[in-house]
């Protein structure tokens, strides 16, 4: 200890702004006391420092778990005032602060100090990474995640991903015990996502890619190295590595080992594509004609509808976590989300994500601009007087289909294709609201950002039912000015359905079933995604084609500079034209 080098409060603020950590930002910190050799004044000072480089406006949070808990028995007791943490001496100086607040989680709890620790640790949430979990808050603030002196096996937030694909390596137990809050003793179970016996974590592969896509800041306090990284990067990274291998934080010794426990991709292709399929078949002669080539299945009853969560929420939605079986594809995980206290009837709306999304990413609390997407537009249509309904899309987890792509090349040799199952769940989707009684059946819409946006526009195009669409800058166009002068190789096997051109069926050619309801297509002068010359050319046809229909005012287009992405102009723009004409 003689030849330690003593830290003192002023060096811990000072690489901790270092990281670029401001006042106001809110912070998830997992730590090790030890890891810094000597700090003057323990861990105070650690928590003290933390407080100060965050400022008044600011929000430490801490992970506060009593391990035991996992294993502990229906006899185990969990205190929300007494019990102690069990992640070190900083994590339970922050829970005897005074003002600190601790979720009520007892297998997950978290302890927050500051301007938002009511906002993270209220609310019961059941599964320990829920939507309503103090997890999925941290993910919505985008908050810091600090690892101070600590390595990559202790990042909790990782686990928030693998509950969201509900990774088939883990199965779903119950963690009984007494809980205690404000001195009132209740028995309560957990929904708990279990790895399987001999499987084992190891999350330095991902923490690896984080730090050579410069997402990671890195500093040294004393002996300690400290790094910081923003919730949304790592769930945007390591959500991707999960759709690129379903193994990707498992340790490579028990890869064979949680290999056993993923489906048999094989027989669920030869499952789905041998059974009784009833195709879309619209009475539309170029509608009947763009069903046959996308080879669109629809469901023969109503969905099946399961609900796993619905919470009231504070800024006045009601919403509701779903999962809808009984359609052309095996499930579909979806958000439900309406005014409450809306009485009458109200137009609704399918919102659809881009490639890499999920529908929980449009239904977070934040509406943002983030990177190419907006996040939250879901819910803030909600808020607006929409009953929006945000699905997962095909083979995005927890889809039980293989993330890879791999199902959307073998497709066609079983009579189907990618397009049209993507299609087939927004149909489903129509089937489903058709059903509740908050949704007036003739004010659907369908809006979609890039992949949600094509699939949302040929939905639109096949189906009457839709009576609005919106694609945001969703490959609608002229698919072969795209070949032509475009880059054919920014999209997927999914957007070349077999036989398109052949049949007549480009963009500008579907016009003739569209002119009788609404569209507003928002693209981007210079989207990789579509030439601006077959935007131009479908534009031209549809004007032509709703003028002829006497339909001028259903059609419009808001255009703007720059490259894909969705932006708020656009949103606000789709929101004033779906209100003039769904009313």
């Amino acid at each position: 200890m003689a030849n330690a080098k003593v830290v003192m409060r002023a060096d811990i603020v000072q690489g901790v702004q270092a990281l670029g950590i401001a006042a106001g930002d809110t912070a998830f910190v997992h730590s090790s006391l030890s890891a810094f050799g000597h700090v003057e004044g323990g861990a105070d000072t650690v928590v003290d420092a933390l407080l100060e480089a965050l400022g008044e406006g600011g929000t430490l949070c801490v992970p506060t778990f009593q391990n035991s808990f996992f294993g502990g028995g229906p006899e185990q007791v969990w205190d929300r005032e007494q019990t102690p943490s069990d992640m070190g001496v900083i994590s339970e100086t922050v829970r005897t602060r005074p003002g600190s607040l601790r979720s009520s989680h007892a297998p997950h709890p978290v302890n927050a100090l500051g301007a938002a620790a009511q906002e993270i640790t209220r609310g019961e949430n059941k599964a320990d990474f829920a939507f309503d979990s103090p997890f999925w808050k941290l993910l919505e603030r985008d908050a810091w995640i600090v690892m101070l002196g600590t390595d990559w096996g202790s990042c909790t937030t990782i686990h928030l991903l693998e509950e969201i694909a509900e990774i088939d390596y883990r199965h779903w137990v119950d963690l009984k015990g007494t809980v205690v809050i404000d001195g009132k003793p209740t028995t309560r179970s957990y929904p708990f996502l279990k790895r399987h016996p001999g499987v084992r974590n190891d999350f330095g592969p991902l923490g690896a890619r984080m730090e050579s896509d410069g997402l990671v800041q890195e500093v040294t306090i004393g002996d300690a190295r400290v790094r910081a990284y923003r919730a949304r990067d790592l769930f945007h990274t390591g959500y991707n590595a999960l759709r690129r291998d379903p193994l990707a934080v498992v340790s490579d010794d028990t890869k064979d080992r949680a290999r056993m426990h993923l489906p048999d991709y094989n027989a669920l292709l030869d499952e789905r594509s041998t059974r009784a399929m009833t195709f879309h078949a619209p009475a539309h002669p170029t509608a009947h004609a763009l069903s046959d080539v996308l080879r669109i299945v629809r469901a023969d009853a109503e969905p099946e509808v399961e609900l796993r969560n619905r919470w009231e929420l504070s800024d006045g939605v009601i919403l509701e976590e779903l999962r809808l079986r009984g359609g052309p594809n095996e499930m579909v995980p979806a958000m439900f989300a309406y005014p409450k206290g809306k009485r009458k009837p109200m137009p609704a709306a399918i919102c659809l994500h881009g490639t890499s999304g999920i529908s929980e990413r449009l239904m977070v609390e934040r509406f943002e601009r983030r990177g190419a997407a907006l996040w939250g537009w879901g819910r803030e249509l909600a808020r607006r007087g929409f009953a929006s309904l945000a699905i997962t899309q095909l083979v995005h987890p927890p889809r039980p289909e293989p993330s890879n792509g791999e199902w959307a090349r073998l497709w066609p040799t079983y009579g189907l294709t990618s397009m049209g199952q993507l299609v087939g769940d927004v149909l489903f989707a129509v089937d489903f609201l058709r059903t509740r009684e908050q949704v007036d059946a003739d004010r659907i819409s369908a809006l979609g950002f890039s992949l949600g946006g094509i699939a949302a526009f040929y939905a639109f195009a096949v189906d009457d039912r839709i009576a609005a669409a919106v694609p945001f800058c969703g490959g609608v166009g002229s698919i072969r000015e795209l070949i032509r002068t475009g880059a054919t190789g920014y999209h997927s096997v999914y957007f070349y359905p077999p036989d398109l051109i052949r049949d007549g069926l480009d963009h500008p050619n579907l016009v003739p079933a569209i002119t009788d309801r609404s569209l507003l297509v928002c693209g981007k002068r210079g989207d990789i995604g579509m030439p601006f010359a077959g935007l131009q050319a479908f534009i031209k046809a549809a004007e032509r084609g709703y003028t002829d229909a006497g339909n001028g005012r259903k059609f419009k287009t808001f255009i703007q500079d720059g490259d894909h992405e969705m932006t708020p102009e656009a949103f606000e723009e789709a929101v004033t034209f779906m209100k003039k004409q769904l009313g």
